[in-house]
């Protein structure tokens, strides 16, 4: 546990970065850093497994000096569990640790009336005292606060504040710019397919036409600059329209937007596609995506986006 006398939970740069920055790490924790057979589903019976990872690759032995990569990312799944059992949502405890900054922590359901969490102290004590049992103990000890107040308010539930790109998508009716966005998309298809110089027949929106897309896309844009001056233009906008509905007609995703004059997070002021109803879902900007594969890949890569499509989970 720690202090809850400085931990905010809204406003704090810091913290929207941390946020931003939990569904990208959870997927590098999975894809990445664990053995393929490490199942994380949000239960508090992956927190072992989790911690047995973390335990092998900071063994005392070790012959290099690890780096702290894997703590941050085990730092954001262990807190997302933790919130999952307790409800709440991420603060940001922002008294200096040492050199550190602040630190992100889980605020559990203010109903429970409990202290914030700092994951990194818990993957500190897991490392130090390497009993395997840290991260459930921890877990254990909320859902055995959440368990007494049911005690009391049986109708009582916690609630987890919404996580961006790991909980899932409410369905919500479309922002008002995003429907005048898709509607403009739409009408403008004939003439962007036109101005790709390809077939008609090509543009089918199956998962094999993005490699056209790409190609395309990379003839046009060789550097960074150039991509970024040409993002309001008509090519990249029905190029992204056309990545979107790629991923939404094949992968059951959804447009979204949000409102940059209402939130501060990156997603902001641009259309980007979620997977309302499955958790951990993909989140993805096909703008960006279209960026890494023209600017970003290298020459001789291809199938950028449609590796980027197997991104998307099944329900």
């Amino acid at each position: 546990m720690t202090s809850g006398q400085s931990v905010r939970t809204g406003g704090v740069p810091d913290l929207i970065v941390w946020i931003d920055h939990v569904p990208e790490a959870i997927d590098r924790l999975r894809e990445e850093s664990l053995p393929e057979e490490t199942r994380l589903d949000f239960g508090v019976e992956s927190l072992p497994r989790l911690e047995a990872a973390l335990l092998r690759h900071y063994a005392p032995d070790a012959p290099a000096e690890p780096g702290v990569a894997l703590v941050n990312d085990a730092m954001a799944y262990l807190g997302e569990v933790l919130l999952t059992v307790a409800g709440g949502g991420w603060g940001w405890d922002t008294e200096p640790v040492g050199e550190v900054e602040g630190r992100p922590v889980v605020v559990p359901d203010a109903a429970l009336g409990l202290e914030p969490v700092a994951p990194m102290l818990l993957v500190e004590r897991a490392l130090s005292r390497r009993t395997g049992d840290e991260f459930a103990a921890a877990a254990r000890r909320l859902s055995d606060a959440v368990a007494g107040l049911r005690e009391e308010r049986p109708d009582w539930e916690p609630v987890k504040e919404h996580t961006p790109g790991v909980d899932p998508e409410p369905e919500v009716a479309l922002h008002p710019w995003l429907a005048g966005w898709l509607a403009e998309r739409e009408r403008a298809f004939a003439a962007w397919v036109q101005e790709t110089g390809q077939p008609a027949e090509t543009w089918d929106f199956s998962a094999s036409s993005l490699d056209v897309l790409e190609r395309l896309t990379k003839e046009r844009f060789s550097s960074g600059p150039h991509f970024e001056a040409s993002e309001p233009e008509s090519f990249l906008q029905g190029a992204v329209w056309y990545l979107g509905e790629v991923a939404r007609r094949s992968r059951g995703a959804a447009w979204s937007y949000m409102d940059p004059e209402e939130h501060d997070t990156t997603w902001a002021g641009q259309p980007y596609l979620t997977q309302p109803g499955v958790r951990d879902g993909n989140i993805a900007s096909p703008m960006a995506e279209l960026y890494a594969a023209s600017v970003m890949a290298g020459e001789d890569e291809s199938g950028v986006l449609r590796e980027r499509l197997s991104w998307y989970k099944e329900s």
